[in-house]
């Protein structure tokens, strides 16, 4: 027997048992009851307990069940609402049919009613999900065989063996119209240790698939997608030449930044060649044939994770990570090792990657970088791997020190900067990341700023912004505590008195009242 979940709402103790009592005994369903007391308790049961039918009286203090059915509504589209209702509040049937209240129940209403009503729910509940189920299978079936036409056409294309018009009359009925097109093959391979099965090996190649088509909906709007043994053959569209050409690039660097995440954590590894673009589909072949020939002219993936590991150590530098710094300035190293056969590639090598880091870093550093003689001359003196080691940690350090006394100098102008942002934004979701994008520098930097110059932290500084602004608008007597708490960006009212509390030792409404008594204020609160 299928269970059913029922949420009874009513202030009063003796109708949610009765209601209970009543449908126990009729034992013609498995339901498990949750029970509310009212309008707030209502919805936090709802978006906890996802009911299937809800029983809800419409006189109840506070929140009252139409103020409450308007917001379940909104989180709980498929739950049934069954009002409770007297005769004389009948007036709230507009509102109710308005919100899709399934039905009334007036009380005081007999056992039978109150049958009636929740076998004609509960049957209403199950054709809803007979017709989803059937739905989902037709929307599956249908999937399944749009699919196994692409695949059809997508390899037909790609052999040469599709006529203009076919190919066109395909793209017409998925509402497309051909313009130019081109070709991208992407060759994969794993490491056999890693990836022994053949069936996980399908499963890598389909999900670096979806990752891909993920990456380039932000690209291009039109593309189609086939594996067929161990290439991935992707069929891109476009308006003109111009517009394949101009996402080429973007397309490389999507594809070598998932490239190296697979490498990385699955030893799954990729190339990829994009072929030229093309107007005709029956020539498109040529697009694809030259596509699956660039595959390995492509800048190799062990390259490609050694300047990852770079970048990541340029952005520890930065953001003052000494975690990640340690990490990747490990990693970068031992890139360097590894392509490295005796001491004087080695220190080639290494002075590569200073020139590298310092390059990548100009842009942060506004005062005059280390000499490059003097770092050549270092460099070229090194002897064995421990020193070049020491070296480049040494190097990096002192970019770390410069970032760090050029933050220190602008610290005080950049907190001025945030201040304005949060006194204007107080009523927001505020976040450090969302400070973040405001000053361009990281979270935990900011963060920093606040406790070394406020001796707080941020989440701290916001409440005591919004608390004081609370305690402007308690001058309006005319505003609610509910009304104050949504104006400062509190959803909930309970936790903004929660909050208040801590900061003022006293709940809103008691300093209100001392305060604020008979709409004037007391003596001695004017800086409040």
């Amino acid at each position: 027997m299928e269970k059913y979940k029922i949420l009874i709402v009513d202030d009063e103790p003796i109708e949610r048992e009765a209601i209970k009592f009543i449908l126990k005994r009729e034992s013609l369903f498995d339901f498990e009851f949750f029970e509310a007391m009212n309008g707030q308790d209502a919805i936090s049961n709802a978006a906890l307990y996802s009911p299937d039918i809800i029983l809800m009286d419409i006189q109840m203090p506070g929140l009252n069940g139409i103020e409450a059915t308007r917001v379940i509504k909104k989180i709980l589209q498929d739950s049934k609402i069954i009002f409770l209702t007297a005769y004389n509040e009948f007036d709230y049937a507009h509102e109710a049919i308005k919100l899709g209240v399934s039905d009334f129940i007036i009380k005081p209403a007999t056992n039978e009613r109150f049958i009636e009503v929740i076998k004609k729910t509960i049957k209403i509940i199950q054709t809803e999900k007979e017709q989803k189920l059937r739905k989902e299978e037709m929307e599956s079936k249908l999937e399944q065989v749009t699919k196994y036409l692409e695949n059809e056409f997508l390899t037909s294309l790609i052999n040469g063996d599709i006529e203009e018009s076919q190919g066109k009359e395909y793209l017409e009925f998925n509402g497309l119209n051909f313009n130019w097109g081109m070709g991208i093959v992407v060759s994969t391979k794993v490491d056999p240790e890693a990836v022994p099965s053949m069936l996980r090996l399908q499963m890598l190649r389909q999900r670096f698939l979806e990752k891909l088509m993920t990456r380039l909906n932000r690209i291009i709007n039109h593309k189609y997608s086939v594996i067929i043994k161990d290439y991935i053959y992707l069929f891109i569209l476009g308006d003109t030449e111009n517009e394949l050409l101009q996402v080429q690039q973007k397309m490389r660097e999507s594809i070598n930044e998932i490239s190296v995440s697979f490498a990385e954590e699955y030893k799954f590894y990729t190339d990829f060649g994009i072929g030229d673009p093309c107007n005709k589909l029956d020539c498109l072949w040529k697009s694809f044939w030259l596509a699956k020939g660039n595959c390995n002219k492509r800048q190799p993936v062990k390259e490609v994770i050694s300047e990852q590991n770079l970048k990541a150590l340029v952005k520890s530098l930065n953001d003052q990570d000494e975690v990640n710094f340690t990490r990747y300035m490990e990693l970068v190293f031992e890139d360097i090792s590894k392509q490295s056969k005796t001491i004087e590639h080695l220190r080639v090598k290494l002075y590569e990657q200073f020139i590298l880091i310092r390059d990548w870093i100009s842009d942060k550093i506004f005062d005059a970088d280390l000499p490059t003689f003097d770092l050549f001359n270092q460099t070229m003196k090194i002897n064995t791997e421990h020193e070049a080691k020491c070296l480049l940690r040494d190097f990096c350090h002192q970019y770390m020190e410069k970032i760090n006394r050029q933050k220190s100098d602008k610290s005080s102008i950049i907190l001025d900067q945030l201040i304005v942002y949060i006194n204007m934004h107080y009523a927001e979701n505020l976040t450090l990341d969302q400070l973040s994008s405001v000053c361009y520098l990281s979270p935990s930097y900011i963060s920093k700023v606040f406790k070394k110059h406020l001796d707080t932290n941020f989440i701290d500084y916001v409440s005591s912004v919004r608390m004081k602004v609370a305690k402007r608008l308690m001058k309006n007597q005319a505003l609610s505590i509910k009304e104050i708490s949504s104006e400062i960006g509190y959803v909930d009212p309970n936790y903004f008195t929660r909050v208040f509390k801590k900061y003022e030792g006293m709940t809103p409404s008691e300093y209100r009242g001392k305060f604020y008594a008979y709409g004037s204020l007391v003596k001695g609160d004017e800086d409040n």
